[in-house]
This record gives structure tokens, C-alpha cells and sequence, in this order.
């Protein structure tokens, strides 16, 4: 399979990183029509979510909380070379469908010097298949599923492809609407399969090659999110029930466009990328419990809102020199400028009248941050030896924070706060790659990562008064790795493993005032993670496919402030001591254009923290989960059945704090369904 994690395009087993692959055939037979069931097959990633459009990507076991927190994201994520994460205060992540995608690539480790902040464990990328200049092409997926506790699920979605101009001019639409059943009980509301959602969206590519050597692309992407409530269940209780007094809810809208330019030279590639992202989000969560011990006695249903717009610009040109030669070179530029809006009110219905007034909005905080970075970037490698590479990278960075809020309410004193702070670093890479033959490489690397500092949104909790840090130095870390990647038997037996040893400084670590429940940044200590990465693939016969992957992680703190709630050898939340994957895959023909398969795919998830604090944290994982599928291959349309959380395990698979209350999200019911997919 051919990547482009290098920024260039290069058969993965020749790629001296760890880079783990799904191209779109494997992805069809896994049945992953989300990037959070692709990456459940991936070694050393883990997702913890928080329902539809939330959640949590840990890559080798570099996070510091089971949910998402005002801090930038450990783990970059990418639709092309389009960043899809805000750089600060990303509550909520984007449901990318994986139907009509080329691949999906996962970088493990840092990747600071390609793709810059936020990529300090990682980068995950979505590589979509792009409009086809010449042929027509066409392609549907419906899928039709139960789940046990629930009701009907469906999913549709839409491909066509049209050439406009002969080797010119193509469009490509893809369009999706996802309906999925709740299988949450409220038991305060006294209702039923509360946590249903739906999602739509989609994204338009337009492809322009008006000469043979340059290719203007343009890009339009739009989704929403729309779950009616949380599919948090009582963290105490093995059962699918919930007594939220409010719904919990977390509804987006994102619109992204992008126009690519890429001109070929005889001797460079040269890329320009410019993209804008336009998203509103509103996320509500049930603050009773809150409120009930902020008034000493039993409060009424009570709500606190985080909601706003937030708009990026992001400019990017690379000059990528040709595959030719000993000496291949990189160099680029990037300008990242994004502005937020946080408006967050906390309403307890009749809390006015016990001070006198006629609001019962007992705290309110508007808050405005933008986040300014531009950076130089550059790598070299050059063929020391026939077989011996040695490749050196660095990224240049300036980042300019600003944050200004204020505050009100019946319980607050209002106020205004400004805070700005500027900061700049380099983060090196260093690579050895050793080609033994043809089909073994053994490479080793150090590299750094690091992530943006921030300026809290608040400098004080309205309630209690207690201070809070105004800003948030940056956090880095470097990962120190040796690995191979060797193909047997022409190819029939691949196994690629490697070990890795990460030292991470300065970790940022979102913690939460009390009793308002404000999420602020601060700095907690360093840590290690150390640990061992295993990919087998194999096909001993035609008609068998037969693979797995390991890995295991140790991650631990080593020094930890004065202020953090934790202790020097606690676990880093979000990291899985051992994550194993295996499936097993077999097709036969029936006739000439008939055939049939089957597969089972299986995995275990160790134990996992929601915090730092190992002695009094949520856990959750340590569990299996078993899938199977099964059905035809008839020409040009498939026809297969599933069975989901074969056995029906309830496993918590992830677990948070919300505000005060411990909550679990545990594996979904059984769910049987069936799929059918068509192309032309």
C-alpha cells in the first residue's frame, strides 16, 4: 500500500516510522464505517468516548484525561491535509465516515516536525478517494440494524462521480445520513432509549487540471450532529440506565473548504493549501447534582451551557523535491489563526428569588480566545550507503495566545479579564533507516512533539473564589524508538514491531474548580511511556487472510506539582497496559462472478484511568469484544451480515466525571443488521 505520511508518496513497508494502514478494501471487510471502529484495530490507539460527536484519541498512552478538556488534542486529525481539530477547547469531535475513503493512516508517534502542534502522540488522517477526470462512477452503501434494548439503526450513504471535461474537469459528491436508536433508559425522566442520534453530512470535491502538470482542487465539507442525549449510563450499575435530570447533549455543525494547488516541476512538487472551518457547537450538561450542593437542599432540573462559533484560517506551501537522487529534501510554511467563542451560562431555576432577583442565572462567562501560530518546517534525507538513510527535520514555531472573558450572574461579581501570552521553539527529528534487503528494513528514531500552551477562560471560579492559573505553559515530549518491517514469502507474511521509550515534560493537565465545575489548564509534571508495538498479516492460501496485532504500554508519572491530586507511579489515563487484536477472514468462489466469505474479528482492551489520580479514579476497559461477519460478493454489489458485540458484553469502555457525577459508557448491545453496497 502506498502513504503519504512522509508528505510523500511511499510504499508503507518502506516508510521508517511506525505507520499503521487501512486501505478501503480492508475497511469494507471490518465493517469500520466510523474513524473510531477503524482505529479499534490499530496497536497502541485507543478512543474513549462521549457519545456521538465526542470523544478521546490516545495514541501510545500520551493523554492526561479520559474526556476532552480546554487543552489541544494529543493527537492530530486529519481529513487530507485538512486539520479538523481546533487548537484549543475541541469538546467536540467530528463523526468522519469512512465510506468512499482511499486508506486511513495512522502515525504513532509524534509528528511534530510535519504536522506541527497537537500531533505530540500522533496523527490519525483520512485520505479520501478523489474525483476521477475520465470515468463515471457511482457507488451506494444502506445499512439496516437492531440492537438488542434499542430499535432500528440505519445508515445511508451516496457517491457519484462526474467527469465534466474530458481529462480535465471532475466532480465528486458523497453524501451520508446516519440514524442510530438509543438504548439508554432515564429513569428520572421515566424514558426510553434517550441517547438516539443522527448525523448527516457529506463533501464535494471539484478537480481541475487545466495543463498536464498542475492540479487545482477544491474541497467543501459539511456535517451534523444531532444526539438527543448522552449515552452515559451509571457508572455503579452493570445495566443501560441513567437518572440525568436534563438531557446531556452536544449538537455541531462544521462547514470546512479547502482549495489545494499542486504544480509538478521536473525536479520538486510544489503544494499550496488553504483551508477556512466554520463550526458552531452547544453542548448542555445536567448541573443538579451541582446545584444541590451549591444551595444546601434539593434544586429543581438545572442546566449549564457551553456554546459558540469558532472560525480557522490555515494556509499552508510545501516544496517537495523529486524521489530521484541520494539527497530528497522537504521544506514548508504554515499560518494557523483561530478564533472562539465559549458562551457559558449555568441556570438554576429558582435560585433568584433566594437573593433577591428576578435571574436565575447564577453564574454567566463569555469568553473570546485566538489562537495565532505560523511556523517553518523542513527535512532532509540522503543515502549515506545503497542501504543506510539518514534523514534529520525541524519545525520553527511562533504561537501568539490571547484570551479575554467576563463574567456575571446573581452568584458572581462581575468582571473582566484580558490575558496574552507568546511563545517559540524548534522540535527536532532524527532517523536512521537500514534497508537489510529488499523486503526487511530496521530503522531507528528520535523525535519531538509538543503542544500549544493556553490561556484559561477563567482566572477565578465564580463560586468559590478559587484562583486559577491564567495560562498554561507548552508541554513536549520525546520519543525514542527502534523498529523493523520485514515481508516474507513474496509477500504473504508481513511483520513489522517495534519498542519505543517517550519522555514527556511539562505535561498539561486539565483539571476542574468545585463547585462550579470550570475546566482550566495547568501544568502537572513529567512522565515516561514505554512500550511495544506488533503487526502480523499473513495469507497461506488464497482463500485465507489471518492477522493480529499487540502492543503493550507502560505509562507513569515521574514527578507531579504540589497542586495536582496525584502520585509519582500513577498511570497515565487512557492508556491500556495491553491492547490485542485478531481476525480471521476466508473467501471462496461459488461461480465466475459469485463468491461468499466470512470473517471474525476479536479484541481485549486492558484496564484503564479516567485521571491521574489512580487511587480514587473511574476505571474502565479490561474487556473482549467479538464481531462477525459474513455474506456475497456478486460483481459489482456485496450483501453481508453482522453481528456486532457478538456476546453482548457491557463493558465500561470509557468513564468521567461529569461535573460531580461519575459516569460510564459502556459497549453497545448486541446489534445484528445487514448491508448492502453497489458500484458502477
Amino acid at each position: 500500500m502506498v502513504v503519504t505520511a512522509t508528505k510523500r508518496s511511499e510504499n508503507i513497508q518502506k516508510v521508517p516510522l511506525a505507520v499503521q494502514a487501512l486501505g478501503e478494501a480492508a475497511l469494507k471487510a471490518r465493517g469500520a464505517q466510523t474513524v473510531e471502529e477503524a482505529i479499534a484495530y490499530v496497536p497502541g490507539v485507543n478512543f474513549s468516548s462521549n457519545g456521538t460527536n465526542a470523544g478521546t484519541y490516545t495514541i501510545r498512552g500520551v493523554a492526561t484525561s479520559s474526556t476532552t478538556t480546554n487543552s489541544q488534542a494529543t493527537v492530530g486529525l486529519y481529513i487530507d491535509d485538512i486539520d479538523v481539530l481546533d487548537p484549543a477547547y475541541p469538546k467536540i469531535t467530528t463523526n468522519l465516515r469512512t465510506f468512499d475513503v482511499e486508506r486511513v493512516e495512522v502515525l504513532e508517534g509524534p509528528q511534530g516536525t510535519l504536522f506541527g502542534a497537537g500531533a505530540l502522540g500522533g496523527a490519525i488522517r483520512i485520505i479520501t478517494n478523489k474525483p476521477n477526470l475520465t470515468t463515471f462512477q457511482a457507488a451506494t452503501e444502506t445499512t439496516l440494524s437492531g440492537t438488542a434494548g434499542g430499535g432500528l439503526n440505519y445508515d445511508v450513504n451516496g457517491m457519484a462521480n462526474i467527469p465534466l471535461v474530458q481529462d480535465q474537469l471532475a466532480l465528486r459528491v458523497v453524501d451520508y445520513y446516519q440514524q442510530d436508536s438509543g438504548y439508554i433508559d432515564n429513569v428520572t425522566r421515566h424514558e426510553s432509549g434517550v441517547n438516539y442520534a443522527n448525523s448527516e453530512g457529506g463533501r464535494a470535491e471539484l478537480k481541475w487540471r487545466p495543463i498536464p502538470d498542475l492540479t487545482i482542487t477544491g474541497t467543501a465539507l459539511f456535517e451534523n450532529d444531532r444526539p438527543h442525549d448522552s449515552p452515559y449510563s451509571d457508572y455503579g450499575d452493570n445495566r443501560y440506565k441513567w437518572n440525568g435530570a436534563v438531557t446531556n447533549t452536544n449538537y455541531n455543525e462544521t462547514r470546512i473548504y479547502s482549495l489545494a494547488l499542486d504544480y509538478k516541476f521536473s525536479w520538486a512538487d510544489l503544494v499550496s493549501i488553504t483551508t477556512f472551518a466554520d463550526k458552531f457547537e452547544n453542548i448542555q450538561a445536567d448541573f443538579t447534582a451541582d446545584a444541590t450542593s451549591l444551595l444546601g437542599f434539593a434544586a429543581p432540573p438545572s442546566v449549564v451551557n457551553d456554546y459558540g462559533p469558532s472560525q480557522t484560517f490555515d494556509q499552508e506551501v510545501r516544496l517537495t523535491s523529486s524521489n530521484a537522487g541520494p539527497l530528497r529534501w522537504l521544506v514548508g510554511a504554515i499560518l494557523v489563526d483561530n478564533r472562539r467563542t465559549v458562551i457559558e451560562p449555568v441556570v438554576v431555576p429558582g435560585s433568584g428569588a433566594l437573593v433577591g432577583s428576578n435571574s436565575d442565572v447564577v453564574s454567566y462567562s463569555k469568553g473570546l480566545s485566538r489562537v495565532r501560530e505560523a511556523a517553518l518546517y523542513g527535512e532532509a534525507s540522503y543515502d549515506i550507503l545503497p542501504k543506510l538513510t539518514a534523514t534529520i527535520g525541524v519545525r520553527v514555531f511562533n504561537d501568539q495566545l490571547t484570551n479575554q472573558q467576563t463574567l456575571s450572574g446573581t452568584l458572581v461579581p462581575a468582571s473582566h479579564t484580558l490575558t496574552h501570552d507568546t511563545e517559540s521553539s524548534a522540535t527536532p527529528k532524527f532517523n536512521l533507516a537500514y534497508h537489510v534487503t529488499p523486503e526487511s528494513l530496521l530503522y531507528a528514531q528520535a523525535a519531538e512533539g509538543y503542544r500549544i500552551g493556553q490561556a484559561n477562560i477563567a482566572i477565578v471560579d465564580p463560586i468559590s473564589k478559587e484562583p486559577i492559573p491564567a495560562a498554561a505553559r507548552p508541554d513536549k515530549l520525546w520519543n525514542y524508538e527502534i523498529g523493523e518491517k520485514s515481508s516474507f514469502l513474496h509477500g504473504k507474511l508481513i511483520v513489522n514491531a517495534d519498542v519505543y521509550y517517550i519522555d514527556w515534560s511539562n505535561i498539561q493537565l486539565g483539571e476542574f474548580t468545585q463547585p462550579s465545575g470550570i475546566n482550566f489548564i495547568g501544568n502537572a509534571g513529567r512522565a515516561y511511556v514505554r512500550g511495544l508495538e506488533l503487526q502480523v498479516q499473513a495469507r497461506p492460501t488464497y482463500d485465507w487472510q489471518l492477522g493480529g496485532s499487540l502492543s503493550l504500554d507502560d505509562s507513569r508519572l515521574t514527578s507531579i506539582a504540589a497542586t495536582v491530586a496525584a502520585s509519582k507511579g500513577d498511570r497515565l489515563p487512557g492508556s491500556a497496559p495491553l491492547n490485542l487484536v485478531l481476525y480471521a477472514e476466508y473467501s471462496h468462489p461459488i461461480a465466475s462472478d459469485l463468491s461468499w466469505f466470512a470473517r471474525i474479528d476479536t479484541r481485549y482492551v486492558g484496564k484503564e484511568y479516567a485521571d491521574l489520580n489512580n487511587s480514587s479514579s473511574l476505571t474502565y476497559g479490561r474487556y473482549a469484544e467479538l464481531n462477525l461477519r459474513g455474506g456475497l460478493n456478486f460483481n459489482r454489489y456485496t450483501l453481508t451480515a453482522f453481528i456486532k458485540n457478538a456476546t453482548n458484553g457491557h463493558a465500561r469502555t470509557s468513564a468521567f466525571p461529569d461535573l460531580t457525577v461519575p459516569v460510564a459508557i459502556r459497549q453497545q448491545p448486541i446489534t445484528v443488521g445487514l448491508t448492502f453496497a453497489g458500484r458502477m
